[in-house]
């Protein structure tokens, strides 16, 4: 008598945890993958000018980024930790700093966004002394992304321009463009936590 009230009692619950089980799932055919959809790609990129960037998560990096996401800034090819670093220190030199989304759009996997940088050089930041000279440009980002993340970035290299509103002479601007250069090529000789002991 026990052993059958063991078994009724086993086949209840199983026949209780089927039907349970399929008021879970959505009937009828299942949606597509939505993680490289280029409305979720947008998003992500604009989340990561205007989160990221313009406000300083800069802890949200790894939401949005792979870890081994190559940074171009025109010519210049940067690791995504080095990239950060130096977003980092221009928000540092300019506070107020924030970048507007102008234009998004998305072909296959590549999102294209036109954005506009504004803010004041009030502090020291990346070898120069605070200016006190507001910054206006423009520039336009491409983001590549796989698995749901961004694994390249290009950038329109913003150096010459940034340096010119801020009031450097071309010598030092130069100098300047050239020792970061150097840096980053050296970087590429050495992996990251080597690379920010010599900084």
């Amino acid at each position: 008598m026990l052993k059958s009230k063991a078994v009724c009692l086993t086949i209840i619950l199983c026949a209780a945890l089927t039907v349970a089980s399929a008021q879970k799932k959505p009937a009828g055919r299942q949606l597509p993958n939505q993680v490289n959809s280029p409305e979720v790609n947008k998003a992500a990129a604009r989340r990561a000018l205007e989160e990221i960037y313009s406000e300083g998560r800069f802890g949200e990096v790894n939401q949005i980024y792979a870890p081994n996401c190559k940074v171009r800034f025109g010519n210049r090819t940067e690791s995504l930790s080095q990239a950060i670093e130096e977003a980092k220190e221009w928000k540092n030199g300019a506070p107020d700093l924030r970048m507007t989304v102008e234009g998004v759009s998305a072909n296959g996997d590549v999102v294209t966004v036109n954005w506009v940088a504004r803010g004041t050089h009030t502090r020291p930041t990346r070898g120069l002394k605070p200016t006190g000279k507001p910054i206006n440009m423009r520039g336009r980002s491409e983001f590549r992304f796989a698995n749901g993340k961004i694994v390249e970035a290009t950038t329109t290299e913003y150096r010459e321009e940034l340096f010119r509103q801020l009031g450097v002479p071309k010598n030092a601007a130069s100098l300047i463009v050239t020792t970061q250069d150097l840096w980053a090529s050296m970087s590429q000789l050495f992996p990251d936590p080597l690379y920010a002991l010599l900084r």
